[in-house]
């Protein structure tokens, strides 16, 4: 009889440690997806505020802009000739300049991906009446602060000095 009692016991214990186990680790991807998609939010504030800071100082011609945020984006530009993120597409913009969070699997060799997947992903994209040209098709904000060079034209030109 003792044995039986022993095993029962035994397993109640066992039992008791999975489920323990278990709402462990839900606890900590609930917590793990909180910070995600608070950094993720915060990242798509910065580059609201830098595109918006960006146009601002195209309009009044500025030489040189400088960008802090946020780090790990791209900023690409899309005329309506050729390809274009949906959000601009979709709402039948001539021509827009985007930020887009560059997808770190751009960063694998094996992994194939462009400038316009990234856009599609996460982006935060403006109208802009001018075309502009970005000569690498895009530029990464990579080291804070990046400085950009304008050249004013038919066509405005950034590129990363």
């Amino acid at each position: 009889m003792k044995q039986n009692k022993s095993g029962f016991f035994l397993a109640e214990e066992t039992l008791k440690i999975i489920i323990a186990v278990i709402v462990i680790i839900f606890l900590i991807y609930f917590l793990a997806s909180l910070y995600f998609s608070s950094k993720d939010s915060e990242d798509m504030r910065f580059a609201e505020e830098s595109l918006n800071y960006l146009t601002e100082q195209l309009n009044v011609k500025a030489a040189e802009i400088q960008l802090y945020n946020p780090k790990g984006w791209i900023i690409t530009a899309w005329k309506k000739d050729g390809e274009m993120p949906l959000q601009c597409s979709n709402l039948g913009w001539e021509n827009c300049i985007c930020f887009c969070d560059d997808d770190i699997n751009s960063k694998l060799p094996f992994i194939t991906n462009t400038d316009l997947d990234d856009c599609n992903e996460e982006s935060y994209c403006l109208e802009y009446s001018k075309e502009i040209f970005i000569k690498d098709g895009s530029i990464e904000i990579d080291n804070s602060p990046i400085t950009l060079e304008i050249n004013y034209g038919d066509k405005i030109e950034v590129n990363k000095k």
